[in-house]
C-alpha cells in the first residue's frame, strides 16, 4: 500500500518541476542571489517563494531517482514475476496528454505580472493532491517512467487486461511472456 501511495505520488513532480522552473523565470535574480548568499556567507532565505522553489525541484529529483531504483529492483525480481499469455497488445502512446497538460497548466502564470508565489504554491499542492487520490486506484500513466526510458503497453490476455512497462521496445506479441507486479494496476514485462 505505501509503494502504490509513493508511486502514485510521483506522477505530480513534473507538475513540481514546472513550479519550480516558473519561479526561477519569474524571479531568477532573487533565487540565485539567495543562492549566493548561501555559498558564499551560510545565509539561510527566509523568503516562501526560494523555499517554494527549492523545494519543487528537490521534490522532482527524489521522485526521479526513487522511481528509477524501484523499477530497477523489481526488474531483477525474477522469482515474483508472473507467467502471461497474451494475446494482443497495443501501444498506450496517448495516455499521457493529461498528466502532460497538469504540468503545463501552471505556465499559463507566467504573464500574470502580480503572481503570488504562495498562492500558486498551493494550488498546485491541491491540484497535485487531487491527481494523487484521483489515479490512485487508476491506471496512472506516470511521465518520469517516459523520462526514464519505460514504454507503456496494455496487453490483453484472455482473463485481463494489464498495463506493463518496458524499456525494450516490444514489436512482437511473443516478446511478453513475464512480468512482475510494480503496483496493483501495473506491470514491469521481464526480458530474457
Amino acid at each position: 500500500m505505501i509503494i502504490k501511495l509513493l508511486f502514485t505520488m510521483t506522477v505530480t513532480a513534473p507538475t513540481f518541476l514546472s513550479l519550480g522552473l516558473i519561479g526561477i523565470v519569474k524571479n531568477s535574480d532573487k533565487y540565485f542571489e539567495a543562492w549566493n548568499r548561501i555559498l558564499q556567507n551560510c545565509e539561510v532565505p527566509i523568503s516562501f517563494e526560494w523555499w517554494g522553489i527549492s523545494i519543487s525541484f528537490l521534490y522532482m529529483l527524489i521522485c526521479l531517482i526513487w522511481i528509477g531504483i524501484y523499477l530497477k529492483h523489481k526488474s531483477l525480481k525474477q522469482k515474483e514475476s508472473k507467467t502471461i499469455k497474451v494475446q494482443s497488445y497495443s501501444i498506450m502512446s496517448q495516455s499521457g496528454i493529461d498528466q502532460v497538460l497538469s504540468s503545463i497548466i501552471p505556465w499559463l502564470t507566467i504573464f500574470a505580472d502580480q503572481l503570488d508565489f504562495l498562492v500558486l504554491f498551493m494550488c498546485v499542492v491541491l491540484q497535485c493532491c487531487f491527481i494523487t487520490i484521483a489515479g490512485y486506484n487508476n491506471n496512472s500513466y506516470n511521465l518520469l517512467c517516459s523520462i526514464l526510458g519505460y514504454r507503456y503497453y496494455e496487453v490483453y490476455t484472455e482473463e485481463n487486461t494489464y498495463m506493463l512497462l518496458s524499456k525494450k521496445s516490444i514489436r512482437n506479441r511473443n516478446e511478453i511472456k513475464r512480468f512482475v507486479e510494480v503496483t496493483d494496476y501495473m506491470g514491469l514485462i521481464i526480458n530474457s
